[in-house]
């Protein structure tokens, strides 16, 4: 049987090059589900915590911030350089090395506990990757993973749809996109389940993406991959698009600031 083709997101080194982008416009909107899950692992200062497909470092510095010890994993490399970075600049104790997720190199029971924000659930073999976590986690130590739920309720994706529809009427519908694969409540728990846990705890948190204004964010909409490459695919029609994009967040907020919500799983286990 052919393999399916990793879609851009699940192709790190294209993540190389949308690091600072990330960083500025999607880290802060991700970070309110970080925030949550971090709540969930009822940490204490000193202990160790795994953070793995740490993106451009948020939860990780969060993390170090109170006092963890924290090694942060990504399957990009700038993405890595990125946390050393700010942690150096913050005098924090953090590592931070480009790994990939789906073969941890640490020994069993090594952290205390460990979270994955966006990150696992974009494996090509998730479950091989919550696995991995498992193992590397202590037994008694907690989980957390965020997976998107809902995703009629992701306002920015559903803003952008719009925009395309009203300029490409007869766009095909896209697949779907990895990161929705565990979208629904019996997926995201049986993800879990075929990793080695019991039932886990799976509750819905919001956030809200915040931007200045219209005009800025879709000057960096491009924040990820799979975003450029939907961009990209619009041709000639992108910045028609764009601008209809804008037309439509400044008739909902005016030029000013924007603010578009969305629902994610924070799901949390405990290592038997």
């Amino acid at each position: 049987m052919a393999l399916t083709p990793a879609q851009p997101d699940q192709q790190p080194d294209r993540w190389d090059d949308h690091v600072a982008v990330y960083e500025e416009v999607f880290e802060p909107f991700t970070l309110q589900f970080a925030d949550a899950a971090i709540a969930r692992l009822n940490l204490a200062a000193g202990q160790q915590v795994l953070d793995v497909g740490a993106g451009s470092g948020g939860a990780a510095l969060a993390l170090a911030e109170h006092g963890m010890t924290v090694t942060a994993i990504d399957a990009s490399a700038r993405m890595c350089g990125r946390i050393k970075q700010r942690a150096g600049a913050q005098n924090l104790k953090l590592a931070a090395e480009p790994m990939d997720g789906q073969a941890l190199a640490f020994p069993d029971a090594s952290f205390d506990a460990a979270l994955s924000v966006f990150g696992v659930i974009l494996f090509p073999d998730a479950v091989r990757g919550l696995a991995e976590m498992r193992r590397v986690t202590r037994p008694g130590g907690r989980l957390a993973v965020v997976t998107w739920t809902e995703p009629q309720a992701y306002e920015l994706a559903g803003e952008l749809r719009a925009a395309v529809s009203a300029l490409r009427p007869n766009q095909p519908a896209a697949g779907l996109p990895a990161q929705l694969r565990y979208r629904e409540h019996q997926d995201f728990a049986a993800l879990f389940q075929a990793a080695g846990f019991a039932a886990p705890q799976i509750d819905v948190q919001t956030a809200t993406l915040h931007a200045p204004s219209a005009r800025w964010l879709a000057a960096r909409i491009g924040f990820a991959p799979g975003m450029a490459a939907q961009l990209h695919g619009l041709g000639t029609d992108r910045e028609a698009v764009i601008e209809r994009l804008i037309n439509n967040l400044e008739a909902r907020f005016g030029t000013g600031p924007v603010a578009l919500g969305a629902k994610a799983f924070v799901g949390t286990a405990v290592v038997a």
